[in-house]
C-alpha cells in the first residue's frame, strides 16, 4: 500500500513540474511576443463600415501604430469606439505580424422620425435613436411625423412612441406582400387617428385603415400599376369593398 501512494504521488509531482513548466514558457513567449519589434503595428485595417468613413475609424486608433500588437488588449481597441452610437459591434482580430484588423457592425436606420419642432432623427431596427450630425447618401428613409418634444429625445437610447411602432408593424405586413413597397413611401403621418402615407416618386396620398392591412396592399399595388395618379390625390382604403380617390386636403 505504501508503495502505491509513493508512486502516485510521484506522478502527481512530475505533473505539478510540467505545468509549471507550460506555464512559464508560456509567459516567456508571451513576453518575448511583447517586446520583439517585428510586431510593431504598421497598419490597421477597417472593414464592415458602411457609414462611417474608414478615414475617420481609423484616426480612432492611430495610437496604436508602432505599439507591439500583442502588448495591447482587445478591450483596449474596442473602448476607442465605445462612444460611437452608429456602432453596434466591433471584431478586433492581429493579423500576424503587424497588422491590426477592426471590423465594424454598424447600426442601420430604418426610418427618419420628425420631432414636434420639426428636427429629424435616425431611428434603428430597435428603435434607437441615432445621431443627426451626418445624414448619409445610402440612407434615404421614410419619414414618420410625430408630436415628440426634442426635449425626449437621447441619442443612443430607445424611444417609445406608439407611432413609431405602428409603422414598424406596417412595414413588416408589406414585407409579406412586396418588400420594396415600404421605398416608395417618403413619410407617414397621423391625421384624425388615420395613418397617411405619401408617395415618394408623386406625392399623393394613401390611407389604409386598421384592418386587412396586406389585401389593402394588394389592391393598392394593382391599382398603381394600372393607373397614374396626379399629386394632391388621395387614395382611401378605409372603407370595405369600396375605393374612394379624392383631391382634397387630408
Amino acid at each position: 500500500m505504501n508503495k502505491k501512494r509513493s508512486g502516485s504521488s510521484r506522478y502527481f509531482f512530475f505533473f505539478l513540474v510540467l505545468v509549471v513548466l507550460i506555464y512559464a514558457a508560456y509567459i516567456g513567449i508571451n513576453s518575448l511576443f511583447t517586446k520583439l519589434d517585428l510586431f510593431k503595428i504598421k497598419s490597421i485595417e477597417i472593414s464592415g463600415n458602411d457609414n462611417l468613413e474608414t478615414a475617420f475609424l481609423t484616426n480612432i486608433c492611430n495610437d496604436f501604430i508602432n505599439l507591439n500588437l500583442y502588448s495591447i488588449s482587445k478591450k483596449d481597441v474596442v473602448k476607442k469606439y465605445e462612444n460611437i452610437v452608429r456602432i453596434d459591434d466591433i471584431k478586433v482580430s492581429r493579423i500576424f505580424p503587424n497588422k491590426l484588423k477592426i471590423k465594424i457592425n454598424e447600426k442601420k436606420g430604418e426610418f427618419f422620425f420628425r420631432t414636434e419642432n420639426g428636427t429629424i432623427f435616425p431611428i434603428d431596427k430597435n428603435r434607437v435613436v441615432l445621431d443627426n450630425l451626418n445624414f448619409y447618401e445610402n440612407e434615404v428613409l421614410p419619414v414618420i411625423g410625430t408630436n415628440i418634444p426634442d426635449a425626449e429625445i437621447i441619442i443612443g437610447e430607445k424611444i417609445d412612441n406608439v407611432l413609431i411602432e405602428e409603422i414598424f408593424l406596417l412595414k413588416k405586413k408589406f414585407a409579406n406582400i412586396d418588400p420594396d413597397f415600404i421605398n416608395s413611401i417618403s413619410e407617414f403621418y397621423l391625421k384624425d387617428e388615420n395613418i397617411v402615407l405619401v408617395n415618394a416618386d408623386i406625392g399623393y396620398r394613401i390611407v389604409l385603415g386598421n384592418n386587412e392591412i396586406e389585401e389593402k396592399l394588394k389592391k393598392l399595388i394593382f391599382l398603381e400599376q394600372n393607373r397614374i395618379f396626379e399629386k394632391g390625390t388621395i387614395i382611401d382604403l378605409r372603407f370595405k369593398d369600396q375605393l374612394v380617390i379624392r383631391s382634397e386636403e387630408i
